[in-house]
């Protein structure tokens, strides 16, 4: 059972889906883990307080890349109120990873980058 999970995480790795530059974004941000060097822009489009897109681009390690995924995956579709309730202890929980300490950081980058995001556009 491990083995098939760390398969389906270097599968994650190897070929997100959810990598790359969405055009007709309305939300962007982008963060930087100062402890490794991560570097991660987050474009997100959202109609009528609903996230119906999401991308994510940059520079960044295996633990980062995998969290983007699984968090943005799970954030379309979902209302903004429902995104801003994603916690960093709900990610580590979908996420499934044992981490050390400086690795949560990697984790929770991409949601610090939409919670970011979030804030600047209710603040339009």
């Amino acid at each position: 059972m491990l083995d098939l999970y760390r398969e389906e995480i270097m599968d994650i790795y190897k070929n997100p889906s959810r990598k790359g530059r969405l055009s007709d974004a309305n939300v962007t941000t982008a963060k930087k883990n100062p402890m490794c060097g991560d570097d991660i822009s987050v474009q997100m489009k959202v109609e009528k307080g609903v996230i119906k897109d999401a991308k994510f681009d940059g520079s960044a390690c295996l633990v980062s890349i995998v969290a983007s995924e699984v968090l943005l995956d799970f954030l379309v579709g979902k209302s903004l109120k429902e995104a801003k309730s994603v916690t960093k202890e709900k990610l580590l929980d979908m996420l499934k990873l044992n981490l050390t300490t400086t690795r949560v950081g990697c984790a929770t980058l991409a949601l610090t980058a939409i919670q970011k995001a979030i804030e600047e556009h209710e603040e339009k």
